[in-house]
């Protein structure tokens, strides 16, 4: 993986020796650069949260480094903040002092060193023409490998001395200065962010760095709060590459709190969580999360599973061959190779695990994030799964998961315990943290956290780092020299494909579930058979009671609402946890409604045709054929609607048990107030007026004009003088029963629409 060129000569030439870029301007190094509020500075930032002589970069031996001189607030580093504190600059770097970026840049090809060195390769980039494209596609001028990128991505177009940067509708989005943009006008120090790419523009050329496996967070004084209740105080933590973090704490003590904020999948209240000094928000393919709820479909084998994943999470662009090398990757990674024609139902609970981790791994992401990876595994599958994510870690990933389990967590190289109100009560490593705890053993970790407050034990730590800050400042000469370079520790997509991608995968996911398949068609002949029974078999002809007319009719009408309802009923709630994690990558909510529509939309239309087939087969109109068409287009509109209304509430409820128990609720009210039982014009006011909102009651309307229902019960002298729908009720104009019912489809999906909304947020 790296940054190409397709044209080797365009990367010809030299940059200056070292400079600086800011506010548009090019800053020449030559040994020294001083940084701050006063005028006496090289570089002078006029804010208040920068210091009077804040920060210096200067020569040093194999390099240039940054110098924090002990500045009030300190100065950011591709997100770390420096305190006082001297590190190495490499080409690219991002400083940040008083909210204003400041990039580093040098002539000579750099990389990190570490556990991969090339991860932080750059490279310079000459931009002599008037456009450069870029992306995934050996035809682009510069290439840049990753799966996270499109095969045409964007381009950089030069018009005179305006140079403009265009996003080529890419799956992932492209980033300038850490915002998403489809279009923005580049200066010198402009930062373009593709993917793990970052293209700095100097005013002439680029210079560009893979940050893959080099990837940094920082979250700072970070806040919670869920409808006006913290459960998260104030926390600050730091992830560098190579990181393998536990967190653990009491129940309620804000963990998975914690962990969906620093993913990036729930927002903050307060503080700030940045990936290499860019919004968490706008690294979203650089991040995996696996949350507590499994994240796959139980019906689907492994590779089914995961290559819908794969089409969903990677660029509308890329090829079959592209998706099954990425899961012949990920299958080897986890060693799922044996698994991966079985059903993921059928599989143990730790191999569960393992695809839905392999679901997050697709898109090869440098930082991972687990819930409770461990939950229900017994002690072998524990320790297999941590060794798997140690291994992770190894290779460059910063690895971060909560969990109860403490027998392998001297695995981890770092322990964060959280303590009861969301406190922060302690981070270091796992031997520290006994130390500190005074435990013998990780269980005891918990005995303590129970015999004191959590606030006690969150002021001991808080004391703890503030020793350890000062004896390190203690350490340090007034003026240190600049050290050697050292050994540094190791976010949306198009809609019709989308929708292509979830429809497929939906309908295999209904289609193999034969049983409930079964029930759905099977009860539809049942339910026909028994409005047949109830009725003679001329029921429609001449010389018929009206009574039975409108009783057939509201039951057929009423069957289309149950049956519409019953589809849709479970059919969000279900897969909650699937949906929510597939939304915080990029899934567009109106692909996955649109999925649910098609399927559930084809299958209310099929029942309610077989369900007229075969009552008007033993029940004959003796109409025109229109007249079959009209009530059979009024009858499946109607159970649109009626999906529409189950989605509602599906989006609604938060488990399948509740969805079944408020089936009721929407039902009764079908046949309350749907015009036949209670016929409106007997109604009151206020309930006339809920009536109009009851989509059985438009429905009703609408057949009984459809057949002449006001001319049946006139020409049935007996029953006009008991029917109390008055002269009118069935006169309606069958498109005024088109446009009110498409208007309570409307209403009804954009209620979904919300609640979705709601509930992807709250994640």
């Amino acid at each position: 993986m790296g940054i190409r060129t397709a044209h080797p000569e365009s990367v010809a030439g030299r940059a200056p020796p070292a400079l600086v870029l800011h506010a548009g301007r090019r800053i020449p190094l030559a040994h020294e650069l001083r940084i701050g509020r006063l005028a006496d500075n090289d570089v002078v930032l006029d804010h208040e949260s920068v210091s009077r002589h804040h920060a210096r970069i200067q020569a040093a031996p194999g390099g240039y480094a940054i110098t924090d001189l002990r500045s009030r607030n300190g100065t950011r580093l591709n997100g770390e903040r420096l305190h006082g504190e001297t590190r190495m600059l490499a080409n690219g770097d991002t400083l940040l002092i008083g909210g204003e970026a400041l990039r580093f840049l040098t002539g000579a090809e750099t990389h990190y060193a570490g556990r991969q060195p090339a991860a932080l390769r750059t490279h310079h980039i000459q931009f002599p023409g008037e456009r450069l494209t870029l992306g995934r596609d050996a035809a682009n001028d510069v290439v840049l490998d990753d799966p996270n990128v499109s095969r045409f991505h964007a381009e950089i177009v030069r018009d005179g001395d305006r140079v403009e940067l265009r996003d080529l509708a890419s799956r992932n989005g492209t980033r300038v200065n850490g915002i998403q943009v489809r279009a923005a006008v580049l200066v010198p120090g402009s930062e373009i962010g593709i993917g793990s790419y970052r293209l700095i523009f100097d005013g002439s050329a680029f210079v560009a760095r893979a940050e893959r496996g080099a990837l940094r967070l920082d979250a700072e004084d970070v806040v919670v709060r869920v409808k006006g209740k913290q459960i998260l105080s104030s926390t600050t933590v730091s992830v560098a590459p190579g990181d393998f973090v536990a967190i653990i704490g009491e129940s309620g003590a804000g963990k998975s709190t914690l962990i969906r904020a620093l993913a990036g999948v729930t927002e903050v209240t307060e503080g700030s969580i940045t990936v290499n000094a860019e919004p968490v928000s706008s690294r979203s393919t650089d991040i995996g999360y696996l949350p507590q709820d499994e994240i796959v479909h139980g019906k689907l084998t492994v590779r089914e599973a995961l290559r819908y994943s794969a089409r969903l999470r990677l660029p509308n662009d890329t090829s079959d061959e592209e998706v099954e090398a990425t899961l012949a990757r990920v299958l080897d990674e986890l060693q799922l190779g044996e698994q991966a024609d079985t059903r993921i139902e059928s599989l143990s609970g730790g191999q569960r695990k393992r695809v839905g981790l392999a679901a997050e791994l697709l898109s090869r992401p440098s930082l991972l994030f687990l819930d409770e990876p461990t939950t229900g595994l017994d002690p072998g599958l524990e320790t297999r799964m941590m060794l798997l994510l140690r291994e992770l870690a190894d290779h460059s990933r910063a690895v971060v998961l909560v969990t109860h389990a403490t027998k392998n967590l001297a695995l981890c190289g770092r322990l964060i315990v959280m303590g009861r109100g969301g406190l922060l009560c302690f981070e270091g490593s796992p031997e520290e943290a006994r130390t500190f705890f005074g435990a013998a053993s990780y269980d005891d970790i918990y005995v303590e956290l129970d015999r004191r407050p959590a606030l006690e034990w969150r002021q001991r730590f808080v004391e703890r780092q503030a020793r350890a800050a000062a004896d390190q400042r203690r350490a340090r000469a007034p003026e240190p020299a600049p050290p050697a370079p050292a050994r540094r520790r190791r976010g949306s997509g198009a809609v019709i494909p989308q929708a292509r991608v979830l429809t497929a995968r939906y309908t295999r996911l209904f289609l193999r579930d034969r049983r409930n398949v079964s029930i759905l068609l099977a009860q539809v002949p049942i339910l026909a058979l028994a409005v047949i029974g109830l009725f003679g078999a001329e029921v429609f002809g001449r010389g018929a009671q009206a009574g039975d007319t409108v009783k057939l009719l509201f039951l057929v009408v009423t069957v289309a609402v149950w049956l519409g309802t019953i589809d849709s009923a479970r059919e969000i709630v279900k897969e909650r946890s699937v949906f929510a994690r597939e939304h915080a990558v990029g899934v567009r909510l109106s692909a996955y409604l649109f999925s649910k529509l098609a399927v559930l939309f084809t299958l209310v239309a099929i029942q309610i045709l077989l369900l007229l087939a075969i009552v008007f087969a033993f029940k004959p109109l003796h109409d025109k054929i229109g007249t079959y068409g009209l009530i059979a287009g009024i009858l499946v509109f109607t159970g649109f609607a009626a999906v529409a209304m189950g989605l509602v509430m599906s989006a609604l409820v938060r488990t399948q048990d509740q969805a079944t128990s408020f089936i009721p609720l929407l039902l009764i009210p079908q046949m309350f107030f749907g015009g036949s039982i209670v016929p409106v014009a007997t109604m009151s006011a206020g309930l006339a007026g809920v009536s109009k909102v009851v989509i059985a009651q438009w429905s009703y309307a609408g057949v009984g004009s459809a057949v002449g229902l006001d001319k049946r019960i006139a020409a049935d002298k007996a029953y006009a003088k008991v029917s109390q729908f008055g002269t009118d009720y069935f006169a309606i104009s069958q498109r005024t029963v088109f446009l009110v019912l498409a208007a309570l489809l409307a209403a009804l999906l954009a209620a979904t629409t919300v609640l979705l909304h709601r509930r992807a947020s709250v994640q």
